[in-house]
């Protein structure tokens, strides 16, 4: 898509908000496991490029792209974000070598930090699809998979290798007891 000179300046700010509104309302939508207070936090969206075609619905940032929001963080180097009629976000599709996504779900634990060659997510089924080299960690338990599906309300995964090569791994650290006090 190729800028036009002749856009006036108003529609380009209207254009602006509309993107930055199907952001916002994604983001919304993925927090339902964050921490309480990262909803009240400012969505913040750099990259180097945007294309938006609002009469598809669809937004695609490129280039170094990274998209916060209080404790969650996506960062791609590209991103892609479906939209219906209504300006509701019904995916969002990172990719990159690989694309990260990072989101603290308690306060007093590390953040769970997912990366694939592709994450899409689905926000009508709250599902993240990680694939092409995929690895979450969570805690330091770890899962690295082919392809692994995510569903962020009910916290159950499944994951798949593609070959003997390409096998599920998963690796738990052990529990750590509390210190006992010698009386």
């Amino acid at each position: 898509m190729k800028p036009n000179n002749s856009t006036h300046p108003a529609a380009r700010s209207i254009a602006r908000a509309a993107c930055a509104t199907l952001i916002a309302t994604l983001l919304f939508a993925a927090n339902s496991q964050a921490l309480p207070n990262d909803r009240e936090q400012p969505v913040k969206v750099s990259a180097d490029k945007l294309e938006a075609n609002r009469s598809k619905n669809l937004s695609v940032y490129s280039g170094n792209v990274v998209i916060s929001q209080g404790s969650l963080q996506i960062r791609a180097d590209r991103v892609e974000v479906h939209g219906n009629t209504k300006g509701e976000i019904n995916k969002v599709v990172a990719t990159g070598k690989p694309a990260h996504f990072q989101q603290q779900v308690e306060e007093s634990t590390t953040p769970v930090k997912a990366r694939a060659k592709r994450i899409e997510f689905l926000v009508s089924s709250d599902a993240l699809q990680l694939t092409g080299e995929a690895f979450v960690d969570r805690d330091g338990n770890t899962l690295s998979a082919e392809r692994i599906d995510y569903d962020l309300n009910s916290e159950q995964m499944q994951a798949q290798g593609q070959s003997e090569q390409k096998r599920v791994e998963m690796i738990w650290k052990p529990e750590s007891k509390p210190a006992q006090n010698d009386q």
